[in-house]
């Protein structure tokens, strides 16, 4: 995938905090406000105007979920066509696995518009890019997001940054109307920016504003998760350690290939606090998986953490 267009994305860098260095870590909250209405864009708008659940990552220059001029991942399909979040999210939990995200970005929608909603997430110098993304609803294929934005000035983490927002065209559907039936886009075409009808042109549909909540220094910011192995290097298995915060409503650990290709499914507890499991080097098809570098990755409520291990014969 290719690096986001960031200048296709319109925003405006507000004061900066001085610091000497780029802190290690950052948290950042994320507000998305609407001001989508009958006043703002009255042809054919809506009586149910609303958006899905924002979803993205943080991520750093290696990899792009989506960009204007390239065509629609399939997550970035299902979100701009249904609103779902969980192929997308797979997307940047396979670019966790190999390095090049650090978290997913998992926020609530908006029943109605105008309104605004909040997510807020954690930034490293390793992974300082933001992609955030909700589908315009009713709508065939149309979305709202930015896209590899960089929350850092130089050697500082930016105070606050506002994105205009206007919507895109995930490229996979050809309905023009917001209630335009199911029309497959095929073959599927490019994303683009919408520029005139049904929108208002030059009419932006709100808001999304990054604000810096909290910088450190220290390596890493208290974690909500925790995963370890032992042995590691192993021979012939090695237990996966892994804390788990309160209040936790679906945990997933699972073993990946370097290629980001499902190897073990495990069972874990989701009693909070400290637990364990084991993985014996043995795949989900009950043979033995060959010497190599895995990934085992720990989801607990949208929170992600992977740990390398090895396994060596």
């Amino acid at each position: 995938m290719k690096n986001g267009l960031l200048a296709l994305l319109a925003f405006v860098l507000l004061p900066v905090a001085t610091q000497a260095e780029l802190p290690t870590w950052a948290t950042y909250t994320a507000t998305f406000s609407s001001t989508w209405s009958a006043t703002t864009h009255p042809q054919d708008y809506p009586s149910n105007a609303h958006y899905s659940g924002l979803i993205g990552g943080v991520h750093d220059a290696s990899v792009s979920f989506w960009a204007v001029g390239d065509l629609a991942t399939t997550g970035m399909k299902q979100m701009a066509e249904w609103g779902s979040k969980t192929v997308l999210q797979e997307e940047v939990e396979a670019a966790i696995i190999a390095g090049a995200s650090s978290a997913v970005i998992s926020g609530g929608g908006l029943g109605t518009s105008p309104g605004s909603v909040s997510v807020t997430f954690d930034v490293s110098p390793d992974h300082p890019l933001a992609t955030i993304v909700s589908m315009v609803a009713p709508s065939p294929d149309w979305f709202i997001g930015v896209t590899g934005l960089d929350l850092r000035n130089g050697d500082e983490w930016v105070d606050q940054i506002v994105v205009t927002l206007y919507p895109y065209d995930a490229g996979t559907d050809s309905g023009t109307t917001y209630k335009s039936g199911d029309v497959a886009t095929n073959p599927a075409v490019p994303i683009s920016s919408i520029t005139g009808a049904p929108f208002t042109p030059g009419v932006p549909l709100g808001t999304l504003t990054f604000e810096l909540q909290a910088a450190s220094a220290v390596s890493v910011p208290a974690a909500r998760l925790a995963l370890s192995a032992a042995p590691n290097p192993f021979n012939p298995a090695t237990e996966l350690h892994y804390i788990l915060p309160a209040n936790v409503g679906s945990v997933h650990l699972a073993v990946y290939d370097v290629n980001g290709r499902l190897v073990r499914t495990l069972a874990p507890s989701r009693r909070a606090g400290a637990q364990s499991v084991r993985w014996d080097g043995v795949t989900d098809r009950g043979v033995r998986a060959a010497s190599g570098v895995y990934f085992v990755r720990l989801l607990a409520d949208g929170e992600v953490v992977v740990q390398k291990v090895a396994l060596v014969q």
